[in-house]
């Protein structure tokens, strides 16, 4: 996914100045954003504006302004003097993360809207088939990332309240590190409850019930915060 979007990105220099701000707009802090989830920026990793900007064929303003917002969503840090730092963590503070992502999943019934159900039912159902091949080897972590990335999405655009959604989004994008992490030292377990869930969010879907699919995201954040346990200890 991130691959294809820098690819998508290089031609920028290609397109006329109106499609280049449709580019910043649209494309370049999602692009980083993957890059820093999906581990290609490790923790420790220092983003230069400049570097950024020859990439992406545009001014350091919308790189700045990118890594603001990351800055916000709690991957990287800005340093005076320095620049900007993807962020690091430990598994302890992960599962604090976790443990309010998992209190937030039991609201979500309140807040999403069964209208777009039949959309999304049709999405998860992809993911669904995708998933299933997961189960071949050698592992697929690229594809694994993709499908949890896209489910995240499909449950998170189906929430009407803005400040629940953007909180949503917040607590996904701080753990999914350490989820891929995870998922390296537990593969067999992950893919499954990665199948296991997505067929309950389409049966969830399936018959409009918001607050199910609530509980649905809930009880596999549980069973990560297990393995987390398990890290730990």
């Amino acid at each position: 996914m991130a691959l294809i979007a820098k690819t998508k990105l290089l031609s920028a220099g290609a397109v006329d100045k109106a499609s280049a701000v449709r580019y910043q707009m649209s494309e370049i802090h999602p692009t980083l954003r993957d890059r820093i989830c999906n581990l290609y920026y490790p923790p420790g990793a220092v983003l230069g504006e400049t570097a950024l900007a020859d990439e992406f064929q545009v001014s350091r303003t919308p790189i700045r302004k990118s890594l603001q917002r990351l800055e916000y969503e709690g991957l990287v840090e800005i340093r005076n003097g320095v620049g900007t730092i993807v962020r690091g963590g430990d598994l302890r503070e992960c599962r604090d993360t976790y443990a309010f992502w998992l209190k937030l999943s039991e609201m979500l019934g309140d807040f999403c809207s069964p209208a777009h159900a039949p959309k999304a039912l049709e999405r998860m159902q992809g993911l669904a088939l995708r998933a299933r091949t997961l189960q071949r080897k050698p592992p697929n972590f690229e594809a694994f990332w993709e499908i949890l990335h896209e489910l995240h999405s499909v449950i998170n655009g189906l929430i009407t309240n803005g400040e629940v959604r953007q909180t949503h989004d917040r607590c996904y994008l701080q753990v999914s590190r350490f989820r891929l992490n995870i998922v390296e030292l537990l593969w067999d377990d992950e893919v499954k409850n990665l199948n296991g869930e997505l067929e309950e969010c389409c049966l969830a879907l399936r018959a409009g019930d918001m607050r199910a699919l609530g509980l649905v995201q809930r009880n596999y954040i549980s069973f990560d915060l297990a393995h987390i346990a398990r890290l730990i200890s």
